[in-house]
């Protein structure tokens, strides 16, 4: 693979001291530096609240637009890495074209699809993308981006060998049966979990809007569970899951999830436990908690399958692979695009 250098404009959030040191962000970073490339990360929004008095996004755009388009100019990337940068402007863009018309430009998206502003935001820039990449199904996107030219890949959440370190499968005591990290956004949710706190003998734990977690507590909680819960806002799009579902089959939890179309090209039912309904789920729950050594042995094939496929490293190589138009290999999400 030829080595490039790469500037990544993305929300590193570096202001919160670590708080979230586990973001896609960072973890497509490291992915790139493992494969050889140089990476140099830009964080638009701290960069933008830092580039004035007020501390505010909003009054440090200009200033921010301006760093930004002064680092590429230094560092003149072979490849310009985009995640959301909704503050960078599109006449930055066009002047980074300009100045370097052969440079490859590419915008990764997490949960893009709504609303239609976020649509236009992509749309607008659609003469200066050469890939796109989103965690939901691409088939959505290309439904949603009408008459744009540049390709759109699925990017699947993604672990890191550095970031996700625990094993769960190897504890002998737990705090929890079960847990859940998350906020309850809409109806679905509120309605599923209110059924899950009503469940008899379940030591239960939720983090959510009024007592969230971060940094490495987030981890070390969610191993104090024997089962973690993937339940995202929407379980109907193909492929959909928040980036909760690496964190915990990244480290080692037994994971129990809704059957999202298409999720199990990524994780089979022997890596996850799969329920249809509120009623197959009770049944699970109970008999996955009773039968310690089956729950052990689903995490661990959990764990096995995201740290060998969907690491940091395999994926930005994809990602990568994807610019350059050739795969080294047959990834398992590609449904036949060549």
């Amino acid at each position: 693979m030829k080595h490039f250098r790469i500037v990544h404009c993305a929300n590193f959030q570096l202001l919160r001291d670590g708080e979230i040191f586990y973001t896609m962000d960072s973890k497509i970073s490291n992915g790139l530096i493992r494969n050889g490339h140089y990476v140099y990360d830009f964080s638009y929004r701290d960069i933008a609240k830092e580039s004035n008095v007020f501390k505010s996004k909003k009054f440090g755009i200009k200033k921010m637009n301006e760093r930004f388009f002064d680092t590429v100019k230094n560092i003149k990337p072979d490849i310009l890495f985009l995640g959301h940068t909704e503050l960078i402007k599109l006449e930055t863009l066009e002047k980074i074209k300009e100045m370097l018309p052969d440079i490859k430009i590419v915008m990764w998206w997490i949960d893009w699809f709504e609303p239609e502003d976020k649509i236009e935001h992509i749309k607008n820039r659609k003469h200066l993308i050469d890939v796109f990449f989103t965690s939901v199904d691409p088939s959505l996107g290309e439904k949603k981006l009408t008459d744009v030219q540049f390709p759109i890949y699925f990017m699947p959440n993604m672990c890191d060998e550095g970031i996700e370190t625990f094993k769960g499968f190897e504890k002998e005591n737990y705090l929890y049966d079960l847990i859940y990290v998350g906020r309850l956004y809409n109806n679905e949710k509120k309605g599923f979990f209110e059924n899950v706190k009503q469940l008899k003998k379940i030591k239960f734990k939720h983090y959510g809007k009024e007592n969230p977690v971060f940094g490495i507590k987030y981890f070390e909680e969610l191993v104090n569970a024997k089962i973690g819960i993937n339940f995202s806002m929407y379980n109907n799009v193909a492929f959909t899951t928040s980036d909760r579902l690496v964190h915990m089959s990244g480290n080692g939890l037994c994971v129990m999830s809704p059957r999202v179309p298409k999720l199990d090209i990524l994780f089979n039912e022997k890596e996850i436990v799969y329920f249809d309904d509120f009623e197959d789920f009770e049944k699970k729950l109970y008999y996955y908690l009773k039968n310690e050594d089956k729950r052990k042995e689903i995490a661990y094939n959990g764990w096995k399958k995201a740290h060998e496929k969907y690491n940091s490293t395999r994926i930005t190589k994809y990602m990568i692979e994807c610019v350059n138009g050739k795969f080294s290999e047959n990834y398992e999400w590609l449904e036949g695009k060549k």
